[in-house]
């Protein structure tokens, strides 16, 4: 029995250490980018060798990749409570495209960090159990999105014979994660004339289930009402709606 007690009290002990490590890295990478800090700098603030920040993680990549999978993680949660909402399929796509909204304004160092880590020079020095991780989190995104297609195949509110539900998941996703990039060269947004960078979002998102025929389009629904009804029954808390 004493054994077991030990055994967890010390298993807690090496979840909250991993914890603090990861919320100290995540810090780092806002701050600095991946090339400004090194373990050692991480050691320093956390209170803890380098030897045992190696305990936790096999090299600086793979700990970069257990903060993005954590953020990674959160979306994929968010998307789980934009699919509970109440509404036609394209109503409920739309909350999905909210969800990454919400995601992006509480993340906005995400995706920089992701593209970067998506690079073989990085993605190969992390572990298999951590690349499997972030695998796993991001294919809950794809799938959930992948359901309301599927869904609205199926009532009749996106033609089946224009395109597969794989196909659709994958343009949808596409569309949304290349603006949220794009969003983040200022220069960019300065030359397009772009104020609202969350509103332009879901607007591209708008442009693409048009051209799929996802019914009903732009332009026989208030989905700025929808939106609003999205934040007050799911992201009460929402930045990124402006008033109006």
């Amino acid at each position: 029995m004493a054994t077991s007690i030990t055994t967890a009290r010390r298993a807690r002990e090496f979840a909250a250490r991993e914890e603090l490590i990861i919320r100290e890295a995540r810090k780092f990478l806002l701050e600095r980018g991946f090339q400004g800090w090194n373990m050692e700098d991480l050691a320093q603030v956390v209170e803890y060798s380098k030897g045992t920040l190696y305990q936790h993680f096999n090299s600086k990549e793979d700990l970069a990749l257990a903060v993005v999978t954590g953020s990674l993680e959160q979306r994929a949660n968010l998307f789980d409570k934009a699919l509970a909402f109440q509404g036609r399929s394209r109503e409920r796509i739309r909350a999905i495209c909210c969800a990454c909204c919400e995601f992006a304004t509480a993340h906005p160092d995400y995706f920089h960090v992701d593209l970067m880590l998506k690079s073989a020079s990085f993605w190969d020095k992390a572990s298999e159990e951590r690349r499997e991780d972030h695998r796993f989190q991001a294919g809950r995104c794809w799938r959930t999105v992948q359901q309301i297609i599927i869904g609205a195949q199926a009532v009749g509110d996106l033609p089946k014979d224009m395109i597969r539900p794989e196909e659709a998941t994958f343009a949808l996703i596409s569309v949304t994660v290349g603006s949220h990039i794009m969003s983040m060269e200022n220069d960019l947004r300065v030359m397009a004339g772009i104020t609202d960078m969350m509103a332009t979002v879901r607007r591209n998102g708008d442009l693409m289930c048009d051209g799929l025929g996802w019914q009903p389009l732009s332009r026989d629904h208030d989905y700025s009402a929808t939106d609003r009804r999205i934040v007050k029954e799911i992201f009460p808390d929402a930045k990124w709606l402006k008033a109006g």
